[in-house]
C-alpha cells in the first residue's frame, strides 16, 4: 500500500487510554499540512469526553508516524500549534529526505 491508499482509507483509528476514536486523514494539494478530523460526530463526542485535546494530538502524531514508519515513508509529522480550523494539523517533516538528497 502506498501513500496515497493510506490517506484514502476509510478511517485512521487511534487508540487512547479510554476510548479508540475514527478519523479521516486529508490535505490540501500543494499544501503543507495534514489534517485530521473526527470521522463523525459520534466520534467527536469521544473527542469531547476525553477533553484533553494535547493528549489527542500527541496521540494522533504518534500514531501517525508508527504508520508512515511502517510503510517506510521518508518523512514525518509533526503538529501545528498554529493551526487553527477543524481537528488537527500536522506539518510534513521531510529533514530526513533532504539529508537523504543532500548527500
Amino acid at each position: 500500500m502506498d501513500f496515497n491508499e493510506f490517506l484514502n482509507e476509510k478511517y485512521f483509528q487511534v487508540v487512547l487510554p479510554d476510548t479508540a476514536i475514527n478519523y479521516k486523514l486529508s490535505y490540501q494539494y500543494g499544501g503543507t499540512e495534514l489534517v485530521a478530523m473526527a470521522s463523525s460526530g459520534k466520534e467527536l463526542d469521544k473527542e469531547i469526553e476525553v477533553d484533553n485535546r494535547g493528549e489527542i494530538w500527541f496521540a494522533l502524531e504518534t500514531a501517525i508516524n508508527k504508520e508512515l514508519k511502517k510503510r517506510k515513508q521518508l518523512f514525518t509529522v509533526e503538529q501545528n500549534h498554529h493551526y487553527e480550523g477543524a481537528g488537527y494539523g500536522f506539518y510534513f517533516n521531510m529533514d530526513y529526505l533532504l539529508k537523504l538528497l543532500n548527500k
